[in-house]
C-alpha cells in the first residue's frame, strides 16, 4: 500500500495525508480492547466462589475467636492468592491473544508495556496487601466482635494505598495503559469511568451478616467491564489494514 500510495501522491502535502491515514489505519488495526475487558469480567465473576466457599486461611495470625463465633481482622488471604495468579494468568492470555491478532492481521502491536504493567501492578497489589495487614490504615476496633459501626476517617494518602490493594481499581489502572499503548481515547474515557465506579464500591462500607455482602462489589466492576466487552466488541475493525 505504502508503494502504490505514494506514487499516486503528487505532492508533499497528499504524501502526508496518506501517511497519516495509513497510521490511523494501523493503530486501528492493532486494537483488541474487547478482549481484555471480556478477560477481567470473566475472573471477576470467577472470583464470586473464591470469596464465598474458600476456606479461610489465617496466615497472618489475625483471627479472634470465643465460643461458638470467630471474627478476622483481615480479608481472606485466599482471595489475595486468587487475584495475584488470576491476574498474572489474564495478562498472559492477553498477550498471547494479540500476538496472535498481528500474525493474523499482519500489523505489530506494542503490547509488551501493558502487559508488564499489569503483572507490575498484580505484584504490587499483593505486597500493599500484605503490608496493611500489618499497618493497617483503617482504625481497628478495640473489641474485635463488637457489632457497632466504626467511623472511618482516612486521607487522600490513606484511600490511594488502600486503592491500590484493590484487584479492580489494579484492572484500571492498567487500563489506563493499554489506552496508551492504542492510542484510544474511548477506551481512556473508559477506564476513567470504570475507575471511578470501583473507587466508589470501595468507599461503600456495607453492614450485612449475610456471606454473599461482597457481591455488589464484584457484579458491578464485571458488569461494567462485559458492557464495555461488548460495546468495544462491535466497534472493532472489520476489514484487514489494506496493503
Amino acid at each position: 500500500m505504502t508503494h502504490e500510495s505514494a506514487s499516486q501522491a503528487g505532492t508533499p502535502h497528499e504524501l502526508l495525508a496518506a501517511v497519516r491515514d495509513l497510521t490511523r489505519q494501523v493503530r486501528v488495526a492493532q486494537r483488541g480492547t474487547w478482549f481484555p475487558l471480556l478477560v477481567f469480567a470473566v475472573i471477576t465473576l470467577v472470583a464470586i466462589p473464591v470469596y464465598r466457599y474458600a476456606p479461610y486461611l489465617d496466615v497472618f495470625g489475625t483471627c479472634r475467636s470465643r465460643p461458638g463465633h470467630t471474627v478476622c481482622m483481615v480479608p481472606n488471604p485466599a482471595e489475595l492468592v486468587y487475584w495475584t495468579v488470576a491476574l498474572v494468568l489474564a495478562y498472559a492470555a492477553i498477550a498471547g491473544f494479540y500476538v496472535r491478532q498481528s500474525r493474523r492481521r499482519g500489523v505489530g502491536t506494542p503490547i509488551r508495556p501493558y502487559v508488564v504493567v499489569g503483572v507490575a501492578l498484580a505484584v504490587l497489589m499483593a505486597a500493599v496487601s500484605i503490608w496493611l495487614t500489618f499497618h493497617p490504615l483503617l482504625p481497628v476496633p478495640a473489641d474485635p466482635f463488637s457489632t457497632d459501626p466504626v467511623e472511618i476517617e482516612v486521607g487522600p494518602a490513606g484511600w490511594l494505598i488502600v486503592g491500590l490493594a484493590s484487584p479492580t481499581v489494579a484492572i484500571g489502572l492498567a487500563l489506563l495503559v493499554l489506552a496508551w499503548v492504542e492510542r484510544h481515547w474511548a477506551l481512556l474515557t473508559y477506564s476513567l469511568v470504570y475507575l471511578v465506579v470501583v473507587v466508589i464500591m470501595g468507599s461503600q462500607v456495607i453492614h450485612s451478616t449475610s456471606r454473599w455482602f461482597f457481591l455488589p462489589h464484584l457484579l458491578v466492576p464485571a458488569a461494567v467491564l462485559l458492557l464495555g466487552a461488548a460495546a468495544f466488541a462491535l466497534l472493532r475493525p472489520t476489514t484487514e489494514v489494506q496493503a
